[in-house]
């Protein structure tokens, strides 16, 4: 088919062409439909350009390989094209989000350790043990001033 006859074809004709083998038909999509796609991911993507490259060229990838199981009529090239490139984009999101669990900081515990406590156990049993060992009264005024 000619170029120009190529420029007004549909999206899904070019598909069809492209799966048998028609280099232009494949020129011409890509012409249409990268720079859309491209636009899309950057969007999606918050802006990373380098990163929405990456997703048009795997959508398009994947646009390649099922041209040749493309049943007609059952959806627009375009709303799986970017259907496609939604969910490459949400995987990408995806994994920006995702922290590696060695590079998580552990928890804080506010408790004391066992040592701390066994330490603190002992300070008590002789702070006790020298409270016992006053007179009553002095023991009170010990207790009541501290």
């Amino acid at each position: 088919m000619a170029l120009d006859g190529l420029a007004t074809a549909s999206d899904e004709v070019l598909l069809v062409l492209f799966a048998n083998g028609d280099r232009q038909a494949a020129h011409m999509l890509s012409l249409r439909f990268v720079p859309r796609v491209l636009g899309y991911a950057t969007r999606l993507l918050s802006g990373d350009r380098a990163e929405a490259e990456d997703v048009a060229q795997e959508a398009m990838l994947r646009l390649w390989r099922a041209a040749p199981g493309w049943r007609e009529g059952e959806a627009k090239v375009t709303t799986w094209l970017y259907r496609v490139t939604a969910n490459l984009c949400t995987d990408r999101l995806r994994r920006r989000r995702t922290v590696a669990l060695d590079a998580v900081a552990e928890p804080e515990d506010g408790r004391p350790g066992a040592v701390q406590g066994m330490i603190a156990a002992d300070r008590m049993a002789a702070l006790q043990a020298a409270l016992d060992a006053l007179p009553d009264r002095q023991r009170q005024a010990v207790v009541l001033r501290h």
